[in-house]
Parts: structure tokens; sequence; C-alpha cells
């Protein structure tokens, strides 16, 4: 996503004004991340929100050696660890680029700041933080009551590119399956088409 699409998204979506985009995008800090590379590790406070420009980025926890996938940031999105951004108190996840990215950060002081320089730049918190709600309820929702197969599709519909983006392994983390079953699946799918 480029600046202008940055621009366009923070007017269109969040409801804020040009004015307002330039002056968060002189606060921004650009940061590049690699394959792998974290952005957040379990025990670090997160004092930061950061826009994916390019790439994606994935929250997982460790659960004795056994990664469960969160969530995925893709381009155009938000990604931090957001409870912890929140409370202030350490993150029990990982926040890791699966493939190279480049980040506009808002730290955490900058965000504080704008929010106490003018009541507008609530529209950009509530924007976050909306954006956080409805994907945590969707996937909460769709792990309690929907199969597999359906999971899967939430999937794609909320991730639109995710297969071509994110390892079979990874999306059948984040589904709560295993990858021979998430094969099944989508083996399932083509049979049908």
């Amino acid at each position: 996503m480029n600046m202008e699409n940055l621009k366009q998204y923070f007017i269109d979506e969040i409801g804020l004004t040009e004015k307002h985009f330039n002056r968060l995008k002189s606060l921004v800090v650009q940061k590049k991340l690699i394959k792998n590379e974290n952005l957040i590790t379990p025990g670090k406070i997160c004092d930061f929100i950061a826009f994916v420009k390019t790439g994606i980025l994935r929250y997982y926890i460790d659960d004795d050696g056994s990664e469960i996938n969160i969530d995925f940031h893709v381009e155009g999105s938000f990604a931090s660890a957001y409870s912890s951004f929140l409370t202030q108190k350490p993150a029990i996840g990982y926040l890791q680029a699966l493939e190279n990215s480049e980040l506009y950060i808002i730290p955490k002081s900058t965000y504080e700041k704008l929010l106490e320089e003018s009541s507008d730049w609530y529209k950009l918190a509530k924007g976050i933080s909306d954006d956080y709600f409805l994907r945590k309820c969707k996937r909460q929702t769709s792990l309690l009551m929907h199969p597999a197969k359906d999971r899967f599709d939430l999937l794609k519909e909320t991730y639109p590119k995710i297969e071509q983006l994110v390892s079979q392994y990874h999306i059948a983390s984040y589904l709560g399956i295993k990858p021979e079953s998430l094969s099944r699946i989508k083996s399932l799918t083509y049979i049908k088409k």
C-alpha cells in the first residue's frame, strides 16, 4: 500500500482529513522487517501500533513448542500485540514477519499525544479497536460454532489472498486443525468445483 492509498484509507475509512493524515505522516516511523523477524516477543510490553505497508505478519503464541496462530496482519491492516498495547502489560505472544515487510510505526507516546491534541484522533483509535474487536469476534465465534470447512471459508473471505501468502501449516494452526485436515478440506473444495 503506497502513501496515497494510505491517505485515502485514513480519509475514507477512518474519517480523518488530509490535514490529519499529513500530521500523522510526519510522526510515524518507517520500519522494515526481514522474513521471520519478530517485532514483539513474550514478556515485552508493546509500545506501538503498526500499519502494514507491505508484507504480512502473524501473531502467535507458543504452547509448549506448538505454535498457535492467533491473527494475521496483511497489507493495509493494523498490527500490534493490542492487549499489551492497551494495558501496558507484557505480551504473551510473538508478532512475526512471514515475509519481508515494511511498516509505519505509531509509537504509543505519539498515539497518546495525538489523542490529547484533538478529539478527532479518537476516530483513528476507534478504527483500530473496531478492526481488532471484529476480527477477534469472527474468529472466536467461528472456532466455537463452525466446522473446519466453514472456518476455512471465513478465513479466505477475511483475507482473500491468504493461501498465496501463508503456508498451509500456519493456516491450519489458525483454524485449529492439523495440516492434513486442511489438505482434505481443500481437496474436497476443488473436487466440488
